[in-house]
């Protein structure tokens, strides 16, 4: 029980160490007033930046 628990640690631990990298990616959503810019984590300096990786269809 003890390794299950270690197992959940280091992926807790990665998730926390790598999950704030730093990004950029374009724009694409043409009612967003940065369409067509290189936007990212560090754009939105001092705000809350909300992500969603979605798909619609």
């Amino acid at each position: 029980m003890n390794y299950i628990y270690r197992i959940y640690f280091i992926i807790w631990l990665s998730g926390l160490l790598f999950g704030q990298s730093d990004y950029s990616l374009q724009d694409l959503n043409s009612n967003s007033e940065y369409f067509g810019q290189s936007v990212g984590t560090s754009f939105f300096n001092e705000d809350v930046v909300v992500h969603y990786f979605g798909h619609f269809y």
